[in-house]
């Protein structure tokens, strides 16, 4: 029989969200609707799904930022302005225990704007929950913090999705192309990128 996980702070505080508990015995008093100030019945039921609380803490910890909150098929995706990202998955990590950054990734909405959509996806690994974080970027001048700071396995996430989708991250390490030849012109996964590419291969040397 599997062992349940030890309970953290998220289990104990309304969201997880430290600051709720003043007195040694908060935590369990907050479990149970007491002394949880604003906090409603629902953002202290530890019966609800990890993901599903997670997301509710970064309502209540982000209000002005979080735009979007949606459930699909069991996964929970939260959708937050672009200038907080380091401080939302900051918060994610170290009061939530999403440990694991295992995706940096991007969509082209064109024509909307934003154009952009930067996509997180981060892993639980003690509880095995998944959450996604998104984040909206201008088309006009794509930019928004790296978080290489909080994983250092998001450096070479975040090169390929500046080389296919020209999307810069502020902070960087190391922000160059990484598939493409370094002289390459444009970001071939945008969807205004021509469809032929470039000529390249035998025909070329023919002609």
């Amino acid at each position: 029989m599997t062992k349940p996980p030890e309970r953290t702070t998220a289990d104990t505080q309304p969201f997880g969200y430290p600051e709720a508990a003043s007195e040694p015995d908060a935590p369990e008093a907050a479990a149970e609707g007491e002394g949880a100030g604003s906090a409603s019945a629902e953002s202290t039921n530890t019966e609800l799904g990890f993901a599903h609380r997670t997301a509710l803490a970064l309502r209540e910890k982000f209000p002005a930022e979080v735009l979007e909150v949606v459930t699909f098929r069991g996964e929970w995706t939260v959708t937050v302005e672009p200038d907080r990202i380091l401080e939302v998955l900051g918060f994610l990590r170290d009061q939530w225990n999403y440990k694991m950054c295992h995706d940096v990734t991007s969509v082209d909405l064109y024509p909307k704007e934003p154009r952009f959509m930067v996509v997180y996806h981060l892993l639980n690994l003690d509880r095995a929950t998944r959450i996604r974080v998104k984040a909206p970027v201008s088309g006009e001048h794509p930019e928004i913090a790296s978080a290489v700071p909080l994983w250092k396995g998001a450096n070479f996430m975040e090169r390929e999705v500046y080389d296919l989708m020209g999307i810069r991250f502020k902070g960087h390490p190391d922000l160059r192309r990484i598939l493409m030849a370094d002289d390459w012109e444009g970001h071939p996964m945008r969807k205004d990128y021509p469809l032929t590419g470039s000529d390249v291969g035998v025909d070329t040397v023919k002609d």
